[in-house]
């Protein structure tokens, strides 16, 4: 006879539960599923049954409140799977503290992020915004751009995320450089270990920050940092907005010595409507959305079905967190 399966009562939303929930039912038989219809706090008694979540990307951000709070009040909680590569929250730092097991869908949006890093890399060297507002005026206006191909591209940070940043600008011809905390080698560009930041930003016209944020990686980017990088190049901001110190940032930029940036993620988001960087023609904003597509959302649900496999069968997460 096989190994039986323990018995597990999981908080799932009703869209993940409606595409995979014979599937989750095929893996634990005895599952109890909890499935979050709404957005408010579920009742005490309903809670207190929790043993294992999945904290997926269709409760972010409008229905995520409720399903938290729910969550921070699961004292019988085992395991959380999260849809998010980053888990720098003070809510998941709490969850560790707690003894939960917590995994992430780290890989997931590694694609739609650095696609989105090649766009905000084309905008910016073709100025688009300037042909957008041509259009807009029905003028027939030219203007000359600075090309990709050949130009230096640094990638700060080689997770799932800045690797597949690497691989692209490599593909558009870019002379491409790295920098992570130990590499290994197998890098599709050349990479080096922190020391040697500030020799490779110096040669840098491009560069794409995807690190995550650690107590060492909290405003590493600042006057000094900035002050290292090479006159007139752009810079790019798809990790945690917390490494940046904005108002260095925007010195920058005012001062011309960055040329333009491209930034996703913010300090304090919503990004204030008094930060200076909403009226800079230099600068494009998007709303922590470069991961925002379809594909990557199934990606992390697909991540979190193999984690529920190896979790009842007692066997190594593969993206597990640790403190």
């Amino acid at each position: 006879m096989g190994k039986a399966v323990k018995p597990i009562t999981l908080l799932i939303s009703d869209n993940v539960w409606a595409r995979h929930g014979e599937v989750i039912r095929s893996m634990v038989p005895n599952i109890s599923p909890i499935i979050y219809e709404g957005d408010e706090v579920l009742p005490d008694e309903v809670i207190s049954s929790i043993d294992t979540v999945f904290f997926s990307s269709d409760l972010w951000p409008e229905r995520s409140r409720g399903f938290v709070l729910s969550i921070l009040k699961a004292t019988n909680l085992k395991w959380m799977h999260t849809f998010s590569a980053g888990v720098d929250s003070p809510f998941f730092v709490q969850l560790l503290e707690r003894g939960v097991r917590l995994s992430n869908s780290s890989g997931a949006t590694a694609s739609p992020i650095a696609q989105t890093t090649v766009l905000y890399m084309l905008a910016l060297s073709r100025n688009v915004r300037a042909w957008f507002q041509h259009q807009e005026k029905r003028e027939w206006q030219h203007h000359n751009f600075f090309e990709l191909d050949g130009a230096r591209l640094a990638v700060i940070g080689m997770g799932p995320i800045g690797t597949e940043i690497a691989r692209l600008g490599v593909a558009l011809n870019m002379h491409v450089e790295a920098i992570r905390r130990t590499p290994t080698g197998s890098e599709p560009c050349s990479t080096f270990s922190f020391d040697q930041l500030q020799e490779v930003l110096g040669r840098a016209d491009w560069v794409a920050v995807a690190l995550p944020l650690t107590p060492d990686t909290r405003e590493l980017f600042g006057d000094r940092t900035f002050a290292s990088m090479k006159s007139g190049a752009h810079f790019i901001n798809v990790g945690r907005g917390e490494l940046v110190d904005e108002e260095s940032l925007i010195r920058a930029l005012q001062s011309g010595h960055i040329a333009g940036a491209a930034l996703d993620v913010f300090s304090t988001e919503p990004l204030p409507a008094d930060s200076p960087l909403w009226d800079m023609p230099n600068v494009i904003i998007t709303p922590h959305s470069s991961a925002a597509s379809h594909e990557s959302r199934l990606r992390s649900e697909d991540i979190f079905l193999e984690h529920l496999q190896n979790y009842v069968a007692g066997t190594p997460l593969r993206n597990e967190v640790h403190l």
